[in-house]
């Protein structure tokens, strides 16, 4: 074999040991919907904090928003997050895993919802290891009748993208070893830096809630499938430079519950 085809195909081996894992760029879950649904379909909905299971502090508030404002484009009433937030602040919820002290129809009542919209931030991480890059965002929601506490539907799905085929089209391309691997490097090192988690967190919520039957206002378009572009300073990007007043929960959150009369 010569030196530069077995140079190569220890490259791949170590890019493979490094996360092949993540070269899957969409899954998505088994949803399960309510055979009621039709008759249970709710009209107003509220999004509750979400718990996040990653390290990354930036995961939910990206998160959260994004479902809220694509299930208003699917036809739902939704409650402003903020609003929501603050009720369940009068009620001791101060970090998100909070709300599981309350029933869904305490919460239904509370909040003045239909429905609650229950979530968790499942994978919000990147990898880098100079000649592999990536980005994953994983989701799992839950939808839970405010008036019974039935489950209405739930789902989860994950988005990701990884540098695998572009360092290898450099690796392959450039003849000078040298140079290529100074070039894959600064390439996933760019990748790595410059990323956005937005454009996953979009398709893996747009993904997920492609399962949820429409509400009864009707769908309209949303606004990124349309031209992402075109949606800089919209409710997304205003909640994320918004103050939060409730925390997110990780594993092994304690409840620090006071219910008021």
């Amino acid at each position: 074999m010569r030196p530069r085809r077995r140079y190569l195909w220890a490259l791949l081996a170590l890019l493979a040991a490094a996360g092949l894992d993540s070269c899957a760029p969409k899954e998505v879950g088994v949803p399960t919907l309510n055979p009621d649904f039709p008759q249970l379909r709710p009209r107003v909905l509220a999004v509750l904090p979400f718990d996040n299971m990653s390290a990354n502090l930036d995961a939910t508030p990206l998160i959260r928003p994004i479902v809220n404002e694509r299930l208003r484009a699917k036809g739902y009433q939704m409650l402003d997050l903020a609003e929501v937030d603050r009720v369940l602040q009068e009620n001791g919820v101060l970090i998100s895993h909070d709300v599981y002290a309350f029933t869904p129809e305490e919460l239904g009542r509370m909040l003045g919802a239909d429905a609650v919209m229950f979530g968790t931030v499942t994978d919000f991480n990147t990898k880098y290891v100079v000649l592999y890059s990536s980005v994953s965002v994983g989701i799992k929601l839950e939808l839970k009748d405010g008036r019974s506490g039935t489950v209405l539907w739930s789902d989860n799905a994950r988005s990701s993208r990884n540098t695998l085929i572009e360092t290898l089209l450099i690796l392959l391309l450039e003849e000078d070893k040298t140079r290529a691997l100074i070039a894959a490097a600064a390439y996933n090192t760019a990748f790595a830096v410059l990323k956005s988690y937005r454009p996953y967190a979009e398709d893996a919520s747009r993904l997920m809630l492609a399962s949820l039957p429409a509400g009864p206002l009707g769908p309209r378009p949303y606004e990124w499938d349309l031209n992402p572009e075109l949606t800089a300073g919209d409710a997304v990007e205003l909640w994320i430079g918004a103050n939060h007043g409730i925390g997110t929960a990780g594993p092994g959150a304690e409840f620090r519950i006071q219910r008021h009369p």
